[in-house]
């Protein structure tokens, strides 16, 4: 992998310090993801184990396309958190047939945060669009779904993705619910410090992902 390097931004050291410790996240959550299956004592059909196979090459190019900002940064502070979820918003859509997902970005984002946090941010997100495209519509219609995303100078960020869909099904409730991909979801926002909420009814779903500013030490 090519790395830019200036006089401003990071060395070869620091950048070799950033991707393994994004990859050792990203195995992690193949790991989670593993540990989840077996447990799940389940025999999978030729079309589940594709869907898997899927999301986790998904999971791959979010890291992938993290480390092209990183690489194409020029201040060395991390990265746009807007500018990476409008290429993971893309990168996600050209996965569903063409015509099934209508996608809008709100990008209000001028700084940069922590690639860590911006690469947890990313794989929930990447998850809600995948859930969005899958689940909103059963009957296969056009599913329109919104991006927004906020970032303030205190570190503290809000991420939202809302869709038109039917909602989740009676007494689901997402804070304990779901199958993989919410338990992976919770498991991120956890780490990540952050609150995943939800609302829903029978016009859609909307997810927030919000962490707060941090703390500095006293």
């Amino acid at each position: 992998m090519s790395i830019l390097v200036k006089h401003d931004g990071v060395g070869m050291a620091e950048a070799d310090h950033r991707i393994a410790n994004n990859l050792a996240s990203l195995s992690g959550v193949i790991r989670f993801q593993r540990n989840a299956i077996s447990k799940s004592g389940k025999t999978f059909t030729t079309e589940q184990v594709c869907m898997l196979l899927d999301d986790i090459d998904a999971r791959i190019e979010v890291t992938a396309q993290l480390h092209k900002l990183l690489a194409q940064a020029v201040n060395g502070n991390g990265v746009n958190l807007g500018d990476f979820l409008e290429e993971i918003s893309d990168m996600i859509s050209t996965l569903n047939p063409e015509g099934k997902m209508q996608l809008t970005v709100d990008n209000a984002c001028d700084g940069c945060i922590d690639p860590r946090h911006a690469l947890h941010a990313g794989l929930i997100t990447a998850e809600l669009l995948t859930n969005a495209s899958k689940y909103a519509h059963p009957a296969g219609l056009l599913v329109k779904v919104n991006v927004r995303v906020e970032t303030a100078d205190d570190g503290s960020f809000a991420v939202e993705v809302t869709d038109d869909g039917v909602g989740f099904p009676e007494n689901f409730d997402p804070s304990t619910d779901g199958g993989l991909g919410f338990q992976l979801m919770r498991a991120l926002a956890n780490e990540l410090n952050a609150e995943l909420q939800f609302e829903h009814d029978s016009l859609g779903v909307r997810a927030r992902l919000v962490k707060p500013k941090r703390h500095l030490a006293s």
